[in-house]
């Protein structure tokens, strides 16, 4: 079977960064946080490839890394001129995804790592799951948990956070008439077959669905606590939970040591567990063991 294993690197212009802070008082409040994304990444860029393109070569995959060209370029214009409401944080995003799908015509088998993602190992991600007819990707719904259960008067988060995307998809499925309940994906590593790529069929309905996500999010007499409707957003992986639910694909848990996520809880490398797989870094510390 004909493997690749992919990445994204965009560098997005400084201009164009946006603002993911939470809210205080009912203000938004303005990070660094893209800026400082986007600095770390481009210091690593060299070190990231070398390691995601050697973990390819390891397991017998293609590797390709997506930058900013004309293919991306098209992409960005097609999306920013129908939908300038969309960042291009998320833009990017949705990118992935179109990758993944087209890559699906010429692979039996695709991996996506988002560029933050360094390999630990060089066991086969595609022999450890059931990518023939799931989707391997891991969820994050433990992070979602207080969001979801706290009191909406007080709900301050961003809207990266899981419970905001859980919130997000809720809405979505209920405007259709389906289970709200839902899990919430962490899309920074995702596998599948080419199969399983064309069921999803991601960008089957892309405008349809770029218009229900700004129906909830824009809707006046909303079901949903203002605290909780401001922080809809136009994000892969609202979007991923709801085609993955109402389109019944079959998921593959990710475990911890395939996807091990390092944050802002992990304050020093000694905190990684160096059995991991993957190690996710959310936190942009990867110069630890780059």
């Amino acid at each position: 079977m004909k493997k690749v294993v992919f990445s994204i690197f965009i560098d997005i212009p400084e201009e164009r960064l946006d603002n993911p802070g939470w809210y205080e008082n009912g203000e938004q409040i303005v990070t660094n946080k893209s800026y400082n994304t986007k600095m770390a990444l481009l210091n690593s860029a060299p070190a990231l490839k070398a390691k995601q393109e050697a973990y390819a070569t390891a397991i017998g995959a293609d590797y390709e890394l997506f930058e900013y060209d004309d293919r991306y370029q098209t992409f960005f214009d097609l999306v920013a001129n129908n939908f300038p409401e969309i960042s291009e944080y998320d833009i990017v995003n949705f990118y992935k995804h179109r990758v993944m799908r087209d890559l699906a015509d010429s692979y039996d088998l695709v991996c996506y790592l988002d560029f933050d993602v360094v390999p630990n190992s060089t066991e086969d991600i595609f022999d450890n799951h059931k990518v023939e007819d799931h989707f391997a990707v891991a969820h994050t719904n433990r992070a979602a948990s207080h969001g979801k259960f706290m009191d909406a008067n007080s709900y301050s988060y961003c809207i990266r956070n899981p419970a905001s995307k859980y919130w997000n998809t809720h809405a979505l499925l209920m405007e259709e008439g389906y289970d709200p309940q839902n899990d919430v994906f962490n899309t920074g590593i995702m596998v599948a077959s080419s199969n399983t790529l064309k069921k999803l069929d991601y960008f089957g309905d892309f405008n349809t669905m770029i218009d229900k996500m700004t129906a909830v999010k824009h809707e006046e007499f909303s079901l949903y606590h203002p605290n909780i409707q401001r922080v809809f957003n136009y994000d892969n992986e609202t979007m991923f939970s709801y085609l993955i639910k109402t389109r019944d694909i079959k998921i593959d848990y990710m475990t911890p040591m395939w996807h091990f996520v390092v944050d802002e809880t992990r304050k020093t490398v000694d905190m990684l567990d160096p059995n991991a797989h993957m190690y996710h870094f959310i936190n942009k510390k990867m110069e630890w063991i780059l």
